[in-house]
C-alpha cells in the first residue's frame, strides 16, 4: 500500500464505538496509515478510555456482532498520543494513532477539519484521507480494497469526491446506502439503495448518487486545496452534500467505490436513524429542517419557496400525526424564523 492513508473519526460522548471501530481498523493489512481521532466530548474521560484502549490498559470486554472480525484483539500498546486542538499543528505526528482534544464542540464539519488542516500542513498532495464515522466498523481486507479500487480509479483523483456503499451492522446482508440523492425541487435527501439485500451482482456503479454518504467517503489532501474543507455552517448533515455539489461547480464528479465493507449502526451518536420519526432528538430534528433551508438557499434559490412550503405541510402534518405537536410547533417557529430574516436582509439591501 503505497498511498499514505489518513483515516479520520469524530468521537462524541463516548468511547465503546469508537474502540470497536479501531479494532477493526487495527486489523488490517497495511502499514502506511494513521488514524485520527477527534473528540468534541464535554469531558476528557471517553479520549482517556481510547488511550487506555490504546496501551493495552483498557480491561473492559468489547461487545460487537462480529467477533470474527474484533477478535483475537489487535497487539497492544499501539503507538499513540493525546494532543489538544491548539498543539496539533505544531508539530508533525508519526504515532499511529493521533488523540485530538477540540476545544469545544462546533460540530461534525468542524472536527474533521481540524484533521484536514494537520494533513494539509504536514501530508502530500496524493494522500488519501477517509473519514470514517466511529460507530461503523470495517471487514477484513476492506482498507486494503479501498487503496486498490482508488489507485485503479482513471479519472482525476484530486477533483473526485470518493465513498463507499454501508451495510447495516445489525443486519449484514441489507444494505444501509449506497450513496445519497438530492431532490432539488423539495430540498429533501435520501438514500439510494437503502433496504437492498446485498448480493455479488450488486455494482455501485448501477446508482446514480449525488454524494457519498458521510460515514465513509474519502479525498485526496489536494482536493482540500481545490475545493476547500468542510463547511461548518451546518454543524451536522449536509456536509457531504455541500461539498459534492461546490465540487461539481469546479467540474468534479463523485464517485462510489465498489467496496462492500463497511458496516455502519447508522445514528448510534445522534439518534437519527429514521427520518420524520419520533426515535429523532428534537436537536436533530430541527436542525435538519435549518440545514435543508440553508443549503436551498446556498444553491437552489428559486426553489427556497416550494422547498419551505413542503416543510410548513408536509413535514409538520408528520410530527402532528405522530402526536409531536411541540415539536410541530417548533419547526414552524423556525421556519417563520428564517422567512423573517429573509426580509429583514431585503430591506436592509434596499435601504
Amino acid at each position: 500500500m503505497n498511498t499514505k492513508l489518513y483515516i479520520i473519526l469524530v468521537n462524541y460522548n463516548g468511547h465503546l464505538d469508537t474502540i470497536e471501530c479501531l479494532e477493526s481498523i487495527m486489523k488490517q493489512n497495511g502499514s502506511n496509515f494513521q488514524v485520527i481521532v477527534v473528540d468534541n466530548s464535554k469531558t476528557e474521560c471517553y479520549l482517556t478510555q481510547i488511550s487506555k484502549w490504546s496501551n493495552g490498559q483498557y480491561n473492559d470486554k468489547i461487545n460487537t456482532q462480529f467477533p470474527e472480525i474484533i477478535y483475537p484483539l489487535s497487539t497492544k500498546p499501539i503507538p499513540s498520543v493525546i494532543v489538544n486542538e491548539k498543539g496539533f499543528l505544531n508539530k508533525d505526528l508519526t504515532d499511529k494513532l493521533i488523540l485530538v482534544k477540540a476545544l469545544q464542540n462546533k460540530g461534525f464539519a468542524a472536527a474533521n477539519n481540524i484533521a484536514l488542516k494537520y494533513i494539509q500542513r504536514f501530508g502530500k498532495n496524493e494522500d488519501l484521507i477517509w473519514f470514517l464515522n466511529n460507530d461503523t466498523i470495517i471487514s477484513k481486507a476492506t482498507m486494503q480494497d479501498v487503496v486498490f479500487k482508488f489507485n485503479a480509479f482513471k479519472g482525476d483523483k484530486h477533483k473526485t469526491l470518493f465513498g463507499t456503499p454501508l451495510l447495516e451492522y445489525y443486519d449484514p446482508k441489507q444494505i444501509q446506502a449506497v450513496g445519497g440523492h438530492y431532490n432539488r425541487f423539495f430540498g429533501s435527501t435520501s438514500h439510494l439503495g437503502e433496504g437492498l439485500k446485498y448480493h455479488n451482482g450488486i455494482n455501485t456503479s448501477q446508482f446514480n448518487v449525488d454524494y457519498p454518504i458521510g460515514a465513509s467517503m474519502m479525498v485526496t489532501n489536494s482536493f482540500i486545496k481545490t475545493v476547500g474543507l468542510l463547511n461548518e455552517d451546518y454543524f451536522l448533515f449536509y456536509e457531504e452534500l455541500d461539498w459534492a455539489t461546490r465540487l461539481r461547480k469546479k467540474n468534479g464528479r463523485v464517485k462510489i467505490l465498489n467496496v462492500f465493507g463497511v458496516l455502519h449502526k447508522q445514528g448510534k451518536t445522534t439518534n437519527a436513524k429514521n427520518k420524520g420519526s419520533n426515535s429523532k432528538s428534537e436537536f436533530i430534528d430541527l436542525l435538519l429542517v435549518k440545514n435543508r433551508i440553508s443549503f436551498t438557499k446556498n444553491y437552489y434559490k428559486k426553489h427556497i419557496g416550494v422547498v419551505i412550503f413542503s416543510i410548513l405541510t408536509t413535514t409538520i402534518l408528520k410530527r402532528i400525526i405522530k402526536g409531536n405537536i411541540k415539536r410541530a410547533i417548533k419547526i414552524f417557529n423556525l421556519v417563520m424564523k428564517e422567512i423573517f430574516l429573509k426580509h429583514k436582509k431585503r430591506e436592509k439591501n434596499s435601504l
